[in-house]
């Protein structure tokens, strides 16, 4: 239930939000500090090293989650990937799918399968490339979790009405997708 949907932050490790049937985390902010568009540079041993404190915080918020029944969805945004991801990846689809993958799996190695993904774009073309590639990366990996779809910042009226249904229809055409979710900018009750 999107309502009952917060983004972690370490607040969630105190009792007073553990009600939550499930909770996003957003993998280019989750350890990573917010992009500053900076470009960085890394050898593939201190990439590991980033990866394995990922790993290690990704792990202790898990376990509180599986505590208490709570369900994770790993929401990437196009527009809020790391410098870390987008230095070795680029602003591309690719990048938004590695991101993804890094939380996969460490959820796939400790067996914490409450999981739903979604990759936005306010790009229909860039959010439905992200999803296909993801879609073949995860069959690559013997992956298999439920796909949220939705362009993000899809606009008002007309327009983010025809840009949602062009990236989400698309992808459920090819049957691909589980949930899907209409983001417009103007009143909440004009989402569907």
């Amino acid at each position: 239930n999107e309502e009952e949907t917060m983004t972690f932050d370490s607040r969630l490790l105190n009792k007073e939000y553990i009600g939550y049937q499930k909770v996003r985390i957003n993998p280019g902010n989750f350890v990573d500090k917010r992009a500053v568009f900076k470009s960085l540079s890394y050898t593939d041993e201190e990439y590991q090293v980033e990866l394995e404190s990922l790993r290690k915080k990704f792990i202790d918020f898990l376990e509180v989650c599986r505590q208490h029944g709570t369900a994770v969805r790993i929401g990437t945004n196009h527009g809020s990937l790391s410098d870390r991801i987008m230095s070795r990846y680029g602003d591309t689809p690719d990048g938004m799918v590695e991101a993804t993958m890094e939380y996969l799996r460490v959820c796939r190695d400790i067996h914490f399968d409450n999981v739903v993904i979604s990759l936005k774009s306010s790009d229909c073309q860039v959010m439905v490339d992200a999803v296909r590639l993801l879609v073949k990366t995860m069959e690559q990996e013997n992956m298999n979790f439920p796909l949220h779809l939705g362009v993000t910042e899809a606009g008002e009226g007309e327009d983010g009405r025809i840009r949602s249904a062009v990236g989400i229809g698309t992808l459920l055409n090819e049957g691909i997708g589980d949930t899907i979710r209409v983001s417009l900018t103007e009143a909440p009750e004009a989402e569907i």
